[in-house]
């Protein structure tokens, strides 16, 4: 009888595990289909943004959307804009508004056409469908959108946009039409201080233009340090993202050969083995080979290192510059100097799969934190102390049960949330969030975010404040 009881038991606990799976895959977006939820959404998700939005739309014409993208850029939400036509910008809202209230906006060149209709924003949620961001939809046409907090998507879409707006064209207003000003004289332009580069007999020119040339070598690989090619492509180049981006199509998959100091090296699900470097004040994140691991496994947080890779992709105000194929070829300072908290906090040992401004989103999962922390964890209370250093203050983004609720305290709404034992995680957020927390009921299953206050020990659960449930509701 006992055995049979015991094989129930193991039933019932694998189909509730099972459960719980199907419930974290079907909370992980949402999907709504009528105008007014869509544009309530997108309004809610424009509200919340403390950082940037991103959108790329045919058009936008609808009133209530452009007013609280002007709200946000007034708080100082960076707004960009990339629209499939300059109509939006001779006449209507938006023609006011995008030069009074300081949008960058760009037009897909003529000979383009995009469908592109999604945003972003915070780079923590976007919002994607056939919502057309009109001011007086089809009253007999039915639309949808997916809003998705996922990371993988979320970085394939914050790359596409910096394509679009990359690529897109800055349309002057003509004189005559809503908002004419006087058009400003174009600067003449003046090439970048870039040192002036020699060809050498057998290197192969990539690209000249722009007071530019970049060469690759007899030996496969582009002769310019960071240093040179970050003058050229780097935040602070005096190119224009046009020319930017007209260098680099001839320099995409080339191979570079640098030297910078590791800031972070290890293996993920996501991406493999992965290694981020940083050059002063900008980094580069290189996808290394793994069959290259002899030559990168004594690497360690804080070596100099000499490495290579082929170009992937280049800096923008959200991603540093990525390599692919890369591979370590010398390593200098092997024992490192003990590093301080400061250090510690601006160079996590978890790489960030996508980051936003201000914040560092953490790949790992409840269950990988739980096995370095929680109570299976082989690492000593010292251990487990000197580690929880290098993960507070990141965000992370989990699913779970609510356990309980206690949104009337003075000191801000507190969500208990089971992931594997009941109330394993306390969720604070701020009071102002008390309307929305509402809606969600005791053993409901939720995403939620947070940035790692303080860990899980014997009589306490892990805390994180500056929650948010993102589940859509």
């Amino acid at each position: 009888m006992n055995h049979v009881k015991r094989i129930s038991f193991s039933f019932l606990a694998a189909l509730t595990g099972a459960f719980l799976c199907l419930q974290q895959c079907a909370f992980a977006s949402d999907a709504f289909f009528t105008t007014q939820e869509i544009q309530a959404q997108i309004l809610r998700a424009i509200e919340d943004s403390a950082e940037s939005i991103d959108v790329a739309a045919p058009e936008i014409t609808s009133k209530e959307i452009l007013q609280s993208l002007a709200k946000a850029r007034q708080r100082g939400v960076h707004v960009r804009l990339v629209l499939g036509t300059d109509r939006p910008l001779l006449k209507g809202p938006l023609a006011g508004l995008s030069k009074r209230e300081g949008f960058e906006s760009k037009v897909l060149p003529r000979k383009e056409l995009s469908h592109s209709n999604f945003a972003i924003f915070d780079c923590k949620m976007m919002v994607a469908g056939s919502y057309r961001w009109n001011k007086a939809p089809c009253k007999a046409t039915r639309d949808y959108a997916l809003f998705i907090t996922d990371t993988r998507v979320l970085v394939k879409h914050q790359r596409e946009f910096d394509a679009l707006f990359h690529g897109g064209e800055v349309r002057a207003i003509p004189e005559g039409s809503v908002t004419a000003e006087p058009k400003p004289e174009m600067p003449a332009y003046t090439p970048p201080a870039v040192s002036p580069t020699i060809v050498a007999p057998g290197q192969k020119v990539l690209t000249s233009n722009f007071g530019v040339v970049i060469t690759e070598g007899n030996d496969g690989y582009i002769p310019m340090s960071f240093e040179e090619f970050n003058k050229i492509f780097g935040v602070a180049s005096e190119l224009s993202d046009d020319q930017k981006e007209s260098l680099w199509n001839s320099c995409v998959g080339k191979r570079v050969k640098w030297n910078g100091t590791v800031s972070y090296i290890g293996w993920t699900l996501l991406n493999s083995w992965m290694m981020s470097v940083t050059h002063g004040d900008t980094g580069v994140e290189v996808r290394l080979n793994s069959a290259n691991k002899p030559h990168f496994s004594a690497v360690k947080y804080g070596n100099t290192v000499t490495y290579t890779g082929k170009l992937d992709a280049r800096v923008t105000r959200v991603f540093p510059y990525k390599l692919e194929d890369g591979d370590v070829h010398d390593v200098k300072n092997t024992l490192p100097t003990p590093l301080t908290k400061e250090e510690i906090s601006q160079n996590p040992d978890v790489v960030p799969v996508s980051q936003g401004p201000k914040r560092i989103l953490l790949v790992e999962s409840f269950e990988d934190i739980d096995k370095i922390f929680g109570d299976k964890s082989t690492l000593t209370d010292a251990q487990k102390d000197e580690a929880w250093e290098k993960y507070k203050g990141k965000y992370v983004n989990w699913t779970g049960q609510i356990a309980d609720k206690n949104i009337n305290v003075a000191v801000g709404l507190r969500i208990g949330i089971t992931n594997k034992e009941r109330g394993d995680v306390e969720l604070i957020a701020v009071a102002s969030k008390k309307a929305y927390f509402s809606k969600f009921e005791e053993g409901e299953t939720v995403q939620y975010s947070g940035r790692l206050l303080t860990r899980h020990k014997d009589d306490s659960p892990y805390v994180l404040d500056d929650g948010d449930i993102t589940t859509l509701k």
